[in-house]
């Protein structure tokens, strides 16, 4: 199904109207994203079991997770690609979703990731995602699971979206403790690290105590780890990138991939 184009024009300028609010909504976000190297050192020791245990309600990820296989019925059993704009498009016209797909030049440049809105009566019938094309494809393609992740989440709770929620890339730290974000980023990890995959990188001997943990990655499995991200997306942390935005690509990584090893330990996800 192909979302009919009459409202394109309001459509644009509700989208000019967002990301001009960006700048003020996430100021702690940007902040952070012009330094790095605290959230990364926070990120890498902490445990993501305590995280998930105090955030995210158990039955309601599995309910969240069983609306997400209506889209995809092999979610978390096989790994989802990145994809181009036009498969994107295309997935959002089926679902009746509000896809814009555009680089972004505003102040925060390439601290915003995207943001999703659930539909607006005075303007939107459907539920609207952006996307800021400015990043590479795999970072685009992960951001937009983390925003089907919170279409996925209304509609499995029933409740719409509280207003817009933007994406920075400093952000994952803040994500810990809200619900929504966190759910959001569980669809995201699940997408990039699907059980199989998940448990021949995280399933070690010391990870199966009676008091499950995900906190200080060995060396291993960080191996494994950006081993999958540079077959999954060609991207390996190289010096083709400045070194602040490198540094937050690898926040990102830490925080998807333990978010992973908590789900696992934690749920046997």
């Amino acid at each position: 199904m192909t979302l009919k184009p009459e409202r394109s024009s309001a459509l644009d300028a509700l989208v000019e109207e967002i990301l001009g609010r960006a700048h003020k909504a996430g100021r702690k976000e940007l902040a952070a994203w012009r330094k790095p190297q605290r959230e990364l050192r926070e990120l890498a020791r902490l445990d993501y079991v305590r995280v998930m245990r105090r955030t995210v309600d158990y039955h309601t990820l599995r309910a969240i997770i069983r609306e997400t296989r209506k889209i995809w019925p092999e979610f978390n059993r096989e790994v989802f690609r990145p994809k181009s704009l036009n498969q994107l498009a295309a997935i959002s016209s089926d679902l009746r979703i509000h896809l814009q797909a555009t680089p972004y030049r505003g102040p925060e440049g390439m601290a915003l990731r995207g943001f999703y809105m659930d539909k607006a009566p005075k303007v939107l019938k459907h539920p609207l995602i952006y996307l800021n094309t400015a990043h590479d494809r795999g970072a685009v393609s992960m951001t937009f699971m983390h925003e089907m992740g919170h279409h996925v989440t209304a509609k499995a709770t029933g409740r719409a979206s509280d207003g817009v929620h933007y994406f920075f890339d400093a952000a994952h730290r803040s994500h810990l403790g809200e619900p929504l974000e966190l759910a959001a980023d569980v669809i995201a990890s699940l997408a990039a690290y699907p059980e199989p995959i998940a448990r021949r990188i995280f399933a070690m001997p010391w990870d199966w105590g009676l008091v499950a943990r995900a906190d200080q990655l060995p060396d291993k499995a960080f191996a494994q780890i950006r081993k999958h991200v540079r077959e999954l997306t060609g991207f390996d942390f190289g010096a083709s990138l400045p070194t602040g935005q490198t540094l937050n690509y690898l926040t990102g990584m830490i925080h998807y991939a333990k978010l992973r090893w908590a789900l696992l330990a934690e749920y046997e996800l």
